[in-house]
């Protein structure tokens, strides 16, 4: 019986990989159906939250950059809505509702009020540290250096450099005017025009000792990620510049936290308390027909795909099958590994065995016509001769007449034992015997064998005597004068081994594979005198198989062969 074949190569195996596959899929395109519209959904519930009154961040982040602490803040009037700010831990700082409850606020806040990470989706022209570029902590210009340095622009720009277009001075967040000095020019200036340039772009104590701090924390944190210092070079206006931008920006957040309020949570919500404006999460129709049609198309295909690739074998064996009935008996390519697979072997299998057995019906019934006609020949001719009076029968002639009569007998009852054999009808009557016994009725009849050994084997005796008495007389009729014909037994196990060895003319190795098919010879001629019948080795091989045992062969050109068989022991 074949094997189970391996889960991965098996029917079962594979039509679990295709469904969880389609299963993988249909949650897959589901999933990220979901995550896509709760994305979106979450999305427009946050942004129209604040979208409706945008006034209302940029109000209290304007705050938050003017103050370091939120006592006082103005909340009331912000929106039509109710407005509450609350710090990182939920702690009350305003409510425009005039509450004092925050476990009723929504679980998201509507927007984070931080000047040192403005919301880039909020904040018009976000730098890309996130700090508010109104934050300037320690490099604030004090008032009277801002109206110093804004004389020295209004000199430097109406005497130095010629006339100007007219309009406002820009002016730097930390109140420094932004005045371009050109260089080229400077030796042919006053020497009040050269002050006033040098000035210009000269740092004040403050802004100093700001840079320092600020290059001290830079450096810090190069330090602890494992980088050498390095040096902060200065824009045109007083913000520092540098390649090292993550650095830069945790070492400004880290200076400027203490001249700004601190972080809060913005929650804009109705009277009732939920927040405004809420979206429903709905999920785009389109959208999901288009996906399930995808899952369904790759489900189809993929089924079809299986289908296709089970029914063409099927179809090839079935194809096979049609043939092997009107006599053909091609063997089916073998591809596949799983159940498929075996049973394409197994109906090769089935395919040459028939074609075997139907060589070997065909080969018999050509044997038996052959071992019939001779004898049956030899008989008819005699007494054809005898009926017209041409010869006379005497005793010699009833004797040879009689001998073939014997023959045939033989024949018919081999062909009997064969055909009880096969059909598993062949009576037996198990008891124990001894081997020693059976062994000397061998050698007392056939003195040219000699025997050692024994034991005691459950057999049918009549058929055990049978079994050896064939392989005895094979085995002598093969052996030329001087040789010898051995019996041996040894128990081993549960089992008795015997052994039939002689020292004949031996077996080719390519015959011994037909030494038990019916109407075997070794002699090719198929004279009687030299290969008896052909059905011994046959009859002994069934007779074996039906006391459960084995029976082999080994056997050597020019030294011998030997014939072991394993019978339970009693």
């Amino acid at each position: 019986m074949a094997g189970r074949a391996p889960l991965r190569h098996s029917l079962l195996g594979r039509m679990l990989a295709a469904s969880v596959l389609v299963a993988i899929c249909s949650v897959t395109a589901t999933a990220w159906l979901v995550a896509q519209s709760t994305s979106t959904a979450i999305r427009q519930e946050l942004g129209n939250a604040v979208a409706s009154d945008s006034r209302t961040y940029q109000s209290l982040l304007t705050w938050a950059v003017e103050h370091r602490t939120w006592d006082g803040v103005p909340v009331t009037g912000l929106a039509e809505a109710r407005i509450v700010l609350t710090t990182e831990d939920r702690r009350l700082i305003a409510d425009s509702g005039g509450r004092a409850n925050t476990a009723e606020l929504p679980q998201t806040p509507s927007a984070v009020i931080t000047p040192l990470a403005v919301d880039a989706k909020l904040g018009p022209e976000v730098p890309a540290d996130r700090v508010d570029p109104r934050v300037v902590g320690p490099f604030a210009l004090t008032t009277e250096q801002q109206a110093a340095l804004n004389e020295d622009a209004q000199l430097y720009l109406s005497r130095c450099v010629g006339p100007r277009a007219a309009g406002p001075l820009p002016h730097a967040a930390n109140g420094r005017p932004i005045v371009e000095i050109d260089r080229t020019v400077s030796a042919e200036l006053t020497p009040a025009c050269i002050e006033a340039a040098t000035r210009l772009t000269t740092t004040t104590a403050g802004e100093s000792a700001a840079f320092a701090q600020l290059e001290d924390l830079f450096n810090a944190c190069r330090t602890q990620r494992g980088r050498p210092p390095a040096e902060l070079g200065l824009t045109g206006s007083w913000e520092p510049s540098s390649d090292d931008t993550d650095c830069l920006g945790e070492a400004r957040r880290t200076q400027l936290k203490p001249f700004v309020a601190p972080t809060a949570l913005l929650f804009v919500t109705d009277p009732a308390g939920r927040t405004t404006q809420s979206t429903v999460f709905s999920i785009d129709v389109s959208r999901t027909v288009l996906v399930a049609a995808v899952v369904l198309l790759l489900t189809v295909g993929v089924s079809v795909l299986v289908g296709l690739r089970l029914i063409r074998p099927l179809g090839t064996l079935t194809a096979a099958a049609e043939r092997m009935r009107s006599g053909e008996n091609e063997p089916v390519e073998i591809r596949s590994r799983g159940e498929i697979g075996q049973l394409a072997r197994a109906f090769n299998d089935m395919a040459e065995h028939r074609a075997r057995t139907e060589a070997q019906r065909k080969a018999m019934t050509s044997d038996v016509s052959h071992e019939l006609r001779n004898p049956l020949g030899t008989i008819r001719s005699w007494l054809e001769g005898a009926r017209d009076g041409v010869v006379e029968l005497d005793r010699a002639q009833l004797d040879a007449l009689l001998n073939e009569a014997l023959v045939l007998q033989h024949l018919v009852d081999d062909l009997q034992d064969l055909a009880m054999v096969d059909a598993g009808e062949l009576r037996l009557h198990p008891e124990p015997v001894e081997l020693r016994d059976v062994f000397e009725q061998l050698v007392a009849a056939h003195p040219a064998v000699t025997a050692s050994g024994g034991g005691r084997v459950r057999a049918d005796p009549v058929r055990l005597r049978q079994i050896l008495a064939n392989l005895v007389t094979n085995a002598l009729r093969y052996t030329p004068p001087g040789g010898t014909v051995r019996l041996s037994a040894q128990r081993i196990g549960d089992r008795v081994r015997i052994e039939v060895a002689d020292t004949g003319i031996g077996i080719a190795a390519d015959d011994l594979p037909h030494v038990f098919d019916r109407f075997w010879r070794a002699d090719r001629s198929r004279t009687r005198e030299t290969g008896g019948s052909g059905l011994g080795l046959a009859i002994v091989h069934g007779l074996v198989r039906a006391h459960d045992g084995t029976i082999s062969v080994a056997s050597t050109v020019g030294h011998g062969t030997k014939f072991t068989i394993e019978l339970p022991a009693s």
